[in-house]
């Protein structure tokens, strides 16, 4: 994951996490990435692995300009041998998505992820601008052109009390536009702050609608993919999630901020988890130092008492993000979900197995 305008943004996402990791660093917000920092990437990528993901976050990644990932995309396709692969995708707020942005992220198989909290009206409750003013016809207007473009797209929406308060509505909305692709994010609370964007009832209760509205779309027989749903399908299919939020265990990441410092996970970018930097290390002291910080080995639940669990293969005990010492925020939100779509999530899997087979 690259960070090319750190903690820059357009937008001022009133429970924006990474404005407040960003808070808690020394240095919260780095100017953009160099051309010396990406290449790097690029060159450090490309000589490990044959298969690399290089996905763009923010912040807004789109702040540092069109030509910077231009000539990002130029060096690495020139970079890698014939029998290397790249894959890309780009996480967006989508305000600065015009049909130049499509047409690059078209012609280069680019995955794009576009952040609507389920319609505009609900998005701007709490995606506002810095003049205050609300994004979301903005972001609507982004997806319409991304869908004349041909771009492969999927919207991300984080889940608030007020996203729970209308989930049918966001739902309609987003079917309604054509968008097939859903994933849903609960909302993180700030790190030191009293203030909490969804509770553990709120996330039930959207979990259970919005499976309501999945269920039956399926029965219907319309394609709408929900990232949570499909993979819990998967997991009763004897296949791992692809979500990493989902393993149980945290998994082997690089996130690069836009000074080249390298974090363990998006949700750990803080300088007390710092793995070191681009341009002075190798993979094997990144690795080395997650080891020392033991960030894997202890991002196991062990508090809430998950072996005897009934949902321990399904919930897995929850993102460590999402823990604090009095356990997994949404315990309780699962052992309620799953009890009561459980039987409609077989009987999915069952459809899903028969036509794999």
């Amino acid at each position: 994951m690259i960070k090319p305008a750190s903690a820059a943004c357009n937008l001022a996402c009133d429970y924006c996490f990474y404005l407040d990791t960003a808070a808690h660093r020394a240095e919260g917000t780095f100017s953009l990435m160099s051309d010396e920092v990406a290449s790097a990437i690029i060159t450090g990528s490309l000589d490990e692995a044959d298969h690399v993901s290089f996905v763009f976050q923010g912040g807004e990644p789109s702040l540092a300009g069109l030509a910077f990932f231009e000539r990002f995309v130029a060096e690495a396709t020139a970079y890698k041998s014939a029998e290397q692969t790249i894959h890309w995708a780009f996480q967006t707020n989508g305000v600065r998505l015009n049909e130049a942005w499509a047409a690059f992220f078209k012609e280069h198989g680019f995955l794009v992820g576009i952040s609507l909290d389920g319609s505009p009206r609900i998005h701007d409750l709490h995606r506002l601008d810095h003049q205050g003013n609300g994004s979301g016809r903005a972001v609507a207007h982004a997806i319409e052109i991304a869908k004349r473009g041909g771009v492969e797209f999927n919207v991300l929406s984080v889940v608030t009390d007020q996203m729970a308060d209308n989930t049918a509505h966001a739902w309609r909305w987003l079917v309604d536009h054509g968008v097939r692709y859903h994933q849903y994010i609960p909302c993180i609370d700030p790190i030191e702050q009293d203030r909490s964007f969804l509770s553990a009832s709120s996330y039930t209760r959207f979990l259970k609608e919005s499976f309501d509205l999945w269920y039956d779309a399926f029965r219907r027989g319309e394609q709408v993919s929900v990232r949570f749903f499909d993979n819990i399908v998967a997991m009763l299919l004897s296949l791992e999630p692809e979500s990493c939020d989902m393993a149980g265990i945290c998994s082997v990441n690089y996130v690069v901020e836009s000074n080249g410092n390298i974090y363990p996970c998006d949700f750990y970018c803080f300088d007390d988890q710092l793995l070191g930097n681009i341009l002075t290390g190798s993979w094997a002291d990144f690795d080395g130092r997650r080891r020392a910080l033991r960030f894997i080995e202890e991002s196991p639940n062990t508090i809430d008492g998950c072996e005897q669990c009934r949902w321990r293969a399904l919930c897995r005990g929850g993102c460590k993000r999402y823990r604090s010492s009095s356990g997994y925020r949404y315990c309780d939100t699962m052992k309620e979900f799953f009890p009561y779509s459980i039987t409609r999530f077989e009987e999915i899997a069952r459809i899903v197995a028969g036509g794999r087979g």
